[in-house]
């Protein structure tokens, strides 16, 4: 697998290209300090803009060549949401499970579904045998978005995260690579 942080992936309303220092403020606004975003999506609310930590997570991703791509909506140019490569494989587990967040005035639209569509399709064709991802047992919208990219229920792990002061269980998805079968 190449790594290429300069790949664009676009969809009829989005574009997904990698994150950058400059989409501090939307991710700020659409998920960093939205609670209800946070409800689900793992990672500290922030009061105050400052407090951002994007610049650490954009490195880290670079340094281990993870694609963390923002999620801009063409119409506005406004970076709605992200998805990300939350695991790296190698040769023995060429596995990746992938997260994403959007705002929650952007949900409801359909943009998480067709932004995880293009990004499963992006990892197929670098070689990637299997697409995971995980949502929370009560975050249904998730689960949807999920089976409308036609991941298939893969079980649940117990107390798998501690998040909000209490162990939690994920519910996991995974699709096959169709050129693998």
């Amino acid at each position: 697998m190449v790594f290429n942080p300069d790949i664009i992936l676009e969809t009829p309303r989005l574009i997904l290209r990698y994150m950058r220092f400059t989409d501090k403020h939307d991710i700020f606004v659409n998920i960093s300090h939205d609670k209800d975003v946070l409800k689900y999506f793992i990672d500290k609310y922030l009061e105050q803009e400052e407090e951002s930590r994007l610049d650490k997570t954009i490195d880290f991703c670079l340094k281990n060549e993870r694609y963390l791509f923002a999620i801009v909506l063409k119409e506005t140019n406004e970076t709605i949401g992200m998805i990300l490569q939350c695991s790296t494989p190698t040769e023995m587990f060429n596995t990746t499970e992938v997260g994403y967040a959007i705002g929650k005035k952007h949900w409801n639209k359909g943009y998480t579904s067709e932004a995880l569509d293009i990004f499963i399709d992006f990892m197929f064709s670098l070689g990637i045998h299997k697409v995971t991802a995980s949502c929370f047992l009560e975050n249904v919208a998730s689960k949807r978005v999920m089976e409308k990219c036609e991941m298939m229920y893969e079980g649940i792990k117990k107390d798998e995260v501690y998040y909000h002061d209490k162990y939690n269980d994920l519910m996991y998805y995974y699709l096959i690579n169709p050129r693998d079968k």
